[in-house]
């Protein structure tokens, strides 16, 4: 009997990247590479090989992707609702720290040896003190005071992500409890809001 099923669609470049950087955020850099990857879009081998020329391109075709998603995208949604800067880190916790517990990589990232991995969170943190820095100065503090707060503030989200992966128990659960922590980040890094 003739073989009936639908045609198997053709993986592309990108449905790798796709692949690789759930990999990367379920589990971190060491779940990134060619076998399990295959494994998880059900491919051979070769068809990663035929996109990437080793496991270190698909590692840097995930990293990048995971600076575009997790870093580029995120201050521009946060940019593109506006706000004061007040309004703006505070949509920026929210993202961020919803983020942080759904991926639970994240932390692995951080801590990661890996020469292209570390590369690229080096990219990533820079872009990211940057952004606060700017927003901070916008909110009314002086440079250095800024940079200061900004470095305390991404401090506080790279432990978030650490106790998000290792002790989640330790994290608020009910909306209500997140909105509070969040609401005390956000005096944390900009001081009380005046009325």
């Amino acid at each position: 009997m003739p073989d009936v099923s639908p045609a198997r669609r053709r993986l592309g470049r990108q449905d790798w990247v796709d692949a690789a950087l759930q990999a990367l955020t379920d589990r971190g850099p060491d779940a990134v590479a060619i076998e399990p990857i295959a494994s998880a879009l059900g491919a051979t081998k070769g068809s990663g090989y035929w996109h990437f020329a080793n496991r270190a391109a698909l590692v840097e075709a995930t990293m990048d992707e995971w600076l575009r998603l997790r870093t580029d995208e995120i201050i521009s949604r946060v940019e593109q609702d506006g706000g004061s800067a007040r309004d703006r880190l505070g949509r920026l916790l929210v993202i961020v720290g919803t983020g942080v517990e759904r991926a639970i990589g994240e932390s692995a990232i951080l801590s990661s040896t890996d020469p292209v991995v570390r590369q690229r969170m080096q990219v990533a943190v820079g872009r990211r003190i940057n952004y606060l820095t700017a927003l901070l100065e916008q909110g009314g503090l002086a440079r250095g005071a800024a940079r200061s707060r900004a470095v305390l503030a991404y401090a506080t989200f790279s432990g978030h992500a650490v106790l998000a992966a290792t002790v989640p128990a330790v994290l608020p659960k009910s909306p209500q409890a997140r909105r509070h922590a969040h609401r005390e980040m956000l005096e944390m890094v900009l001081g009380p809001e005046r009325s």
